[in-house]
C-alpha cells in the first residue's frame, strides 16, 4: 500500500461557518485563529484545512456557544456548496447508484481521504447503509462532525433525487446530545445512537433510481472540469482501486470488470496498469478485505461477525472464518481476543 495520506478537507465545509458562529455569540475568527486556520481560508473554499482542526473548530464552537446541535447548524447553512462540481458530477449521473461511485473515484476534490461506501444491512437485504467517512485516526470526540457529515449526506441524497429518496434510519455511533425534537426537526427520520457507524439507512432499491437530472454530456463536462480545475488523483492506479473496492466491497460489486468500468478503461488496460505497478487485482481486493476485517473487529462496539462478513463482502460468515485463518492463521472469534 502507498504512503499514508493526510487527513484534509476543502475549506468549502466551512461555509457558512462566520454565521453560524456569530448565532452563538461566538467570534468566527478567534475560533480559527485557535485551531490554526487562516483567516482568509472562509474566502478560499479550495484552499485545503486540516481535518483534524476542523473537528476540534466544531467541537470547540459548539462548547463554548452552548449550541449542542452546531453541527446541524453548520450543515444548514451548506446549500450553496451543492452547486459545487463534485455534487454537480453526481447530479448528472444516470442514476443514484452511479453518482455515490463518483464519490469513490472523484472524491478528492473534496478530501483525499474521503471514503465512501455502501453496507448491506444485516437479515435486512432490501436496505442498504450509505456511509460517507473522513478518517484522521485520532481519537477523541467528533460527534459534531459526524452530524454534520450525516445531515450533508441527506442533503446531497435529496438534492439529486429531488426530495424522492427517503431514508428509513439514520446511525449515530454516539449518545444523543441534543433533544430527540432538534433531531427530527434537522432529519426528518428516525434516529438510532450508539451505533456500530454512522451511516443512512436507505431502500436498497432507490440505488437504481434514475436521477432527474441526468446528462450523459454535462456528466462529461463535469468530469473534464474537474481534472482541468483540480487534476486527476494523483494516486497510483492501485490505489484507486483500493478505494473503489472499498466503497463496493459490501455490495459485492467487485469484480475486475466493475471496477475498470467505474475508472471508464477497458478491463485489460487495468490489468496492464496495475501489471506496471507491480500489483495483481485479486491481490489488491485479498489485502482490501483483510485490511476492513481488521478495522471492524477492532471497533469498540463489537458488531457481530456476521455483520463483518457482509461488510467485507462475503456472503457466509465461513468464508470470513476461512480467510481469517488463511491470513492470521486462528479464526476471527480468537483474533478478536
Amino acid at each position: 500500500m502507498g504512503g499514508t495520506i493526510k487527513a484534509l478537507i476543502r475549506a468549502a465545509a466551512l461555509q457558512g461557518f462566520d454565521t453560524a458562529a456569530r448565532t452563538v455569540r461566538v467570534s468566527p475568527l478567534a475560533q480559527l485563529r485557535k485551531v490554526g486556520f487562516p483567516v482568509n481560508c472562509l474566502n478560499e473554499p479550495d484552499t485545503f484545512l486540516s481535518y483534524h482542526a476542523f473537528i476540534r473548530l466544531l467541537e470547540d464552537t459548539a462548547l463554548l456557544g452552548h449550541c449542542p446541535d452546531f453541527g446541524m447548524r453548520l450543515a444548514q447553512h451548506q446549500q450553496a456548496y451543492l452547486e459545487g462540481p463534485l455534487t454537480l458530477l453526481m447530479r448528472h449521473a444516470s442514476s443514484l447508484n452511479e453518482a455515490l461511485a463518483l464519490v469513490a473515484q472523484y472524491g478528492y476534490v473534496f478530501s483525499p481521504v474521503m471514503r465512501a461506501s455502501l453496507v448491506p444491512v444485516a437479515e435486512q437485504p432490501e436496505l442498504v447503509d450509505v456511509t460517507m467517512i473522513i478518517s484522521d485516526g485520532t481519537e477523541g470526540s467528533c460527534a459534531q462532525t459526524t452530524e454534520f457529515v450525516l445531515l450533508g449526506i441527506l442533503h446531497v441524497l435529496r438534492w439529486l433525487t429531488d426530495g424522492q429518496v427517503r431514508p428509513v434510519l439514520l446511525l449515530l455511533p454516539h449518545a444523543p446530545i441534543n433533544s430527540p425534537e432538534t433531531y427530527s426537526r434537522y432529519f426528518a427520520c428516525d434516529c438510532r445512537f450508539e451505533a456500530s457507524f454512522a451511516a443512512v439507512r436507505m431502500n436498497l432499491s432507490d440505488l437504481a433510481m434514475e436521477l432527474p437530472a441526468r446528462n450523459a454530456l454535462l456528466l462529461q463536462m463535469a468530469r473534464g472540469y474537474i481534472e482541468h480545475h483540480y487534476g486527476t488523483s494523483r494516486q497510483l492506479w492501485s490505489e484507486r482501486v483500493r478505494i473503489l473496492l472499498r466503497q463496493r466491497m459490501a455490495m459485492g460489486r467487485v469484480a475486475q470488470a466493475d471496477i475498470a468500468a467505474a475508472l471508464a478503461l477497458h478491463p485489460k488496460t487495468l490489468q496492464r496498469r496495475l501489471v506496471q505497478e507491480g500489483e495483481r487485482f485479486d491481490v489488491l481486493l485479498d489485502d482490501v478485505r483483510r485490511e476492513r476485517f481488521v478495522e471492524l473487529l477492532a471497533q469498540p462496539t463489537h458488531p457481530a461477525m456476521a455483520q463483518i462478513a457482509l461488510m467485507v463482502g462475503y456472503s457466509e460468515q465461513s468464508t470470513l472464518a476461512r480467510s481469517c485463518r488463511r491470513w492470521f492463521g486462528c479464526s476471527p472469534s480468537a483474533l478478536r481476543r
